[in-house]
């Protein structure tokens, strides 16, 4: 529950095809074949963080007056790619055309940014220093105009550069063109509780890929590794976090399974990784019912990526037991979380004790100040 003061900063991410709550995917290979899941990403009209799929890259408002999209250029063919491709040379550059278009009902003023790719914490793709100073891929690309006016239902090309630094090294990187309201939109009242409500200022952001190239495709080495796995839960649920480090040059992704071993018997769970940038590392969280809690069992974890790679893990993992913990009415309108442990019984005599020692000091003292009272009456 939000104080009647308080306000969230929500912001929702939309891609062609597919969409996730932590940033969109790119799949499985160098040059990535599937890349147009993830690289079409935009941040979309989104009250309490909704993630809406299958959608263009267009924002949505309150009220859908302060609807707008972002896309490329149609090329010659009259199609519109998912994201920017390009491949330039270190020390070169080269030119593409976003469209910025108003699909609401009323003359908006976007603000317009660069911005970086990053892998997810859990895996895929996302993008960072939108509106902030630049940093890695995002600072190759120039040339952008801060602030775009347009009408309702008008569009405007937006010509920009990328340009790649002499002497970087081969490989795939990751920019982003990144487009908002140029005003902070105020904040909407989304709930309320008795005396208590909750309000939201929804920031609608559309971000569309720049996936950039430097060197020959073929000559790029596509490598995962997988250091880690763990055991752990989240709430109720055991899980086990398998840890991904992408040590080659290209964008990947990957799938594959875990098992473990337990009582002698054999478990076996799917496991799907979203695009890793090249260098990006993220922990990929799987459900793993029915491991037996507090337990040390073998586990293996094989994934296959790439064209045709395979990496694998092998080890002990120990599935700690889950907090025991409930709720307790505490007040009006007030919960607190404690832990549901067994008191011990000599825990509870000291407290009982404690209470009956405190009861009779009270009474004492209630008694001892009566007759003080009454012998000075």
């Amino acid at each position: 529950m939000v104080a009647s003061s308080a306000s969230l900063c929500l912001r929702g991410l939309v891609s062609i095809g597919r969409a996730y709550g932590h940033g969109v995917g790119l799949m499985n290979e160098p040059g990535a074949r599937h890349l147009g899941r993830g690289l079409a990403a935009a941040a979309a009209a989104a009250v309490l963080a909704t993630v809406v799929s299958a959608l263009p890259a267009a924002a949505i408002g309150p009220g859908g007056t302060a609807a707008f999209s972002l896309a490329p250029a149609p090329a010659s063919d009259g199609l519109v790619a998912a994201y920017f491709k390009m491949t330039v040379a270190a020390g070169h550059s080269g030119a593409a055309t976003a469209v910025l278009s108003n699909l609401g009902t009323q003359t908006q003023t976007l603000k317009v940014s660069r911005s970086t790719g990053v892998t997810a914490a859990s895996g895929g793709s996302s993008y960072i220093r939108a509106f902030e100073s630049c940093a890695g891929a995002g600072c190759w690309v120039t040339g952008l105009p801060g602030t775009v006016t347009l009408a309702a239902g008008s569009g405007q090309q937006l010509h920009f550069t990328v340009r790649v630094p002499a002497g970087t090294p081969a490989g795939e990187y990751l920019a982003g063109v990144t487009a908002a309201p140029a005003v902070r939109p105020p904040p909407v009242r989304v709930g309320s509780n008795g005396k208590a409500s909750a309000v939201a200022v929804i920031i609608s952001e559309v971000t569309i890929g720049v996936a950039i190239t430097v060197g020959s495709p073929s000559g790029l080495v596509t490598q995962l590794q997988i250091p880690s796995v763990r055991g752990a839960f989240i709430g109720p649920t055991a899980r086990l976090e398998i840890a991904l480090d992408n040590t080659g040059q290209t964008f990947t992704g990957a799938a594959g399974s875990a098992s473990c071993t337990a009582a002698g018997q054999r478990h076996r769970f799917a496991v799907t990784a979203e695009t890793l940038l090249p260098q990006g590392r993220a922990v990929v969280t799987v459900n793993v019912p029915g491991l037996p809690e507090g337990a040390t069992m073998p586990c293996t974890v094989t994934l296959g990526y790439g064209k045709g790679l395979t990496v694998g893990w092998a080890g002990s993992v120990t599935v700690p037991a889950p907090p025991r913990q409930r709720v307790v009415h505490t007040g009006n309108g007030v919960y607190s979380v404690l832990p549901s442990a067994t008191i011990p019984p000599w825990a509870i005599a000291l407290l009982v004790l404690g209470v009956l020692v405190l009861a009779a000091l009270a009474v004492l003292l209630v008694r001892m100040r009566r007759r003080d009272l009454a012998s000075r009456g």
